[in-house]
Parts: structure tokens; C-alpha cells; sequence
């Protein structure tokens, strides 16, 4: 415990950009589960949040696939669907009216066994067969914005920070460029890490990047005067190649190239098709509310029936085999599984509908959001990664490209050809 304890306060006292190389190490830190992670199947990371208060849940990078279909899954209830007490709030209360029914057809009524309740029962299956089509259906259409999320903001974000990076690596070999290239990694991970907190409305508080040196006091000063900062840092990255363009340091081909990566980094954070079109644009409110009343009016449903069943199997119960065909324990096996129906089926399409909720919005910090500085520490252990490969090249490569010969012709350059244009051509019909 108390080298883990060490491990973790080392990592935490070390800036982001300066854990070169250790990011990967700790992510797949042979750290012992049972005194970091109590989640069988998550990474034992743990940083600070934006306010430098501790994340409420660690964040999981990948789970085990294995254990999960297993039948340990049935005892797995932190991170799950069933981890919610709204969830087991409103199944003690379907599960209290279908008590309430009961107890009072059991003494209101004075024949329970009497009431002809198949009708009921075809209703309530009916409608609780079409209700799960349609939650499967919905929750389809959730997991299909959540992968949309998730490839055009996290993916965009990464394929275009990691495609600056390699072009900065591969164009800026040499050592006296790091600085430049240190910057633009910078900005782009302070790009990721704004997009995370914009959607947590926690952008308007920049202290925690600036105490992770993402920022600087002045940048920090000129984004908080900005309403789409992770928008604002591809500006400033577009900015840095255009000034130097200018100066002559950078051709235009190149520039243009970059200019299109910073575009897309951009798209990646904005509203047009980015991770806020997603997360400014709910699904239609008409659509969920009816889905919602459904879900409630086909629980409350279920309690009635399940109640009257629940009250005459117990009148049944009390009446002896002798003064009709009525077996005890077809009686006692009525009881049971309206209890298991009242508790499950409501459970069951609540736990659905909450789900929803959760998954079109995934970028927020809890448990079963996407892991932010997971992304972060990979992102940087990949720009980095490209940068001393650009730096430390392989010495048969230097070698074979020194020896490489191109005869005259073998190389087509693009040509301007400026012809003189006689002075009828220029004038109109």
C-alpha cells in the first residue's frame, strides 16, 4: 500500500508534459489490484480534476471481456446499469403499490379468487412486449450517437493531432525545432482537455491546466475571454505556422497541408460536426417524454396485475385443497413470480431508459464516461513517440536515402507556364 501510495503521489507531483515515456508505463503499471483498483477490469490511474479535487470514480481504460460474459457478471454491480439508486428507487416503489393492490383486493374483496385476471395479463404482456421493442430500439439509436461521439470527436481529435505531429516530425528532424513542436503538442492536449471540461460546463475555471502547464498565466488570461476555447487553440496553432510562412520559414505547400489538419482538428471540438453537435442537440423531447410516460404507465401497470395475482394466490393459499382444485404450491409459484415480475420488469426498462440518458452524454465524469486522461496520457505518448522517431532515425535509412540517385527527368516538378495572350483575346465579344 504504501508503495502505491509513493508511485501515485510521484505521478501526481509531475507535470503532463514532462512525463515523457511514463504515461504508457503507468497505464500498464503492475500495480497490485487489491490496493488500487477495486474494479476487476479497470486501470489503477487516478489523477486530478480540473478544481485539483480527486475524480469521484477512477477511469476505466479497457475491461475484461471475459469476466464480464462470465457468470460473475451477475455479482458486478459498480459501473453497471444496475449502479444507480434512482433505478432501485423506483422499483421499491412499483414494488410497494403492487403490495399496496394486494393487500387491499385481499381484504377489500370478498371472493379474490373470483376475479378473472387473464385479460389483465394478455394486456400487460402485450403492452410490455411492444415497450421493450421500442427501449431497444432507442437505446440503438443511443449507441449509435455515442459511437458517433466518440469516432468523430476523440477519433478526429487524435487522428488530426497525431497527423501534425508525425508532418512536424518527419518536416522538423532536427533538435532546434523541439521548442516549436513542444507548443503545438501542448495546444493541441490543452485543445483535448477543454473540449472535456466545455462539456462539463467547467471551462470558465482554467486553473487546473494552467497547474498541469497546458497554459500559461497569459494564455489562460486570453482564453477566459473566449466562449469556444477548444476551438480557439487550433486558431492559435494555424496562427504559429502562418506567422512563420511569413517570415519565410515554412513553404506554402506545406502550410496549406497544415491548415487542412488544423480544420479538422477544429471540426472534431466544434458545433457543425463535432463533439457539441452531438451533446448541444438532445434527441426530441416530445420523443423521449412519451417514451418515458410509457415506461412509467406500463410499470404502474404491472404492479396492478401483479398485486391482484399476488392477492389471490394468497387467498388460495389460505383455502384448503379440499373446497376447490387449487394446489398450494401452484399458489405459492404465482406469488413468487409476480414478485420476480414486479421487480424485474420495471427494473429492467427503467435501467434502459436511464442508460440512454447516460450514454448521449459521455464525455462528463463518471464512472462509464469515456476516460479523459486515459486519452490524454495516450495522446501524449504518441506525439511523443513520433517526434524522437523523427528526431532518432534508423541509420540504414539515412543510409540508403544518402545513396539514392535520380537522373535528370526522374522527378516532375509542378511548372507554371505563363503564355502571352494576343490583345483580341482580352477583349469582350
Amino acid at each position: 500500500m504504501e508503495a502505491a501510495a509513493e508511485a501515485e503521489a510521484a505521478w501526481e507531483g509531475t507535470p503532463l508534459l514532462s512525463r515523457r515515456g511514463a504515461s504508457a508505463t503507468y497505464l500498464g503499471s503492475p500495480l497490485a489490484p487489491d490496493e488500487v483498483a477495486q474494479f476487476p477490469h479497470q486501470s489503477p490511474q487516478q489523477h486530478l480534476d480540473d478544481q485539483l479535487a480527486r475524480p469521484p470514480a477512477q477511469e476505466p481504460s479497457r475491461y475484461d471481456v471475459r469476466y464480464i460474459t462470465s457468470v460473475f457478471a451477475l455479482f458486478q454491480v459498480r459501473g453497471t446499469a444496475f449502479a444507480s439508486c434512482s433505478l432501485w428507487l423506483h422499483a421499491l416503489v412499483y414494488t410497494l403499490t403492487a403490495a399496496a393492490v394486494c393487500g387491499l383486493v385481499f381484504f377489500g374483496c370478498r371472493r379474490p379468487e373470483l376475479i378473472r385476471t387473464g385479460r389483465l395479463c394478455e394486456l400487460v404482456e402485450y403492452a410490455s412486449g411492444l415497450l421493450g421493442f421500442l427501449l431497444a430500439l432507442h437505446l440503438l439509436v443511443a449507441l449509435r450517437r455515442w459511437w458517433a461521439l466518440r469516432l468523430d470527436t476523440l477519433g478526429g481529435l487524435s487522428g488530426a493531432v497525431g497527423d501534425l505531429s508525425m508532418l512536424l516530425a518527419a518536416h522538423l528532424p532536427q533538435h532546434g525545432s523541439a521548442e516549436l513542436k513542444a507548443l503545438v503538442r501542448r495546444y493541441s492536449l490543452a485543445s483535448l482537455e477543454l473540449t472535456f471540461m466545455q462539456a462539463q460546463g467547467t471551462d470558465g475555471v482554467l486553473g487546473g491546466l494552467v497547474s498541469e502547464k497546458l497554459l500559461t498565466d497569459d494564455e489562460k488570461r486570453k482564453l477566459e475571454e473566449l466562449v469556444s476555447k477548444p476551438q480557439a487553440m487550433w486558431v492559435w496553432i494555424a496562427g504559429i505556422f502562418q506567422r512563420l510562412a511569413e517570415q519565410g520559414k515554412l513553404s506554402s505547400r506545406l502550410l496549406v497541408l497544415i491548415y487542412g489538419i488544423c480544420a479538422r482538428g477544429r471540426g472534431a471540438v466544434g458545433r457543425g460536426q463535432g463533439a457539441f453537435a452531438y451533446l448541444d442537440t438532445q434527441m426530441p423531447f416530445p420523443y423521449v417524454h412519451f417514451l418515458s410516460v410509457l415506461v412509467h404507465l406500463n410499470s404502474f401497470a404491472i404492479a396492478v396485475k401483479c398485486g391482484i395475482l399476488a392477492a389471490v394466490a394468497v387467498w388460495n393459499l389460505q383455502r384448503s385443497e379440499e373446497k376447490g382444485p387449487i394446489s398450494d404450491t401452484e399458489s405459492l409459484q404465482v406469488l413468487l413470480l409476480q414478485a420476480c415480475f414486479v421487480l424485474g420488469v420495471p427494473t429492467l426498462y427503467h435501467a434502459m431508459l436511464e442508460e440512454v440518458a447516460r450514454l448521449s452524454d459521455p464525455l462528463e465524469n463518471r464512472f462509464q464516461d469515456s476516460p479523459r486522461r486515459t486519452y490524454h496520457a495516450w495522446l501524449l505518448s504518441e506525439c511523443e513517440a513520433m517526434q524522437t522517431a523523427g528526431e532518432q532515425p534508423p541509420q540504414e535509412a539515412l543510409e540508403i536515402t544518402e545513396a539514392f540517385e535520380v537522373r535528370e527527368g526522374d522527378l516532375v516538378h509542378d511548372i507554371v507556364a505563363l503564355e502571352e495572350l494576343p490583345p483580341q483575346a482580352l477583349l469582350c465579344p
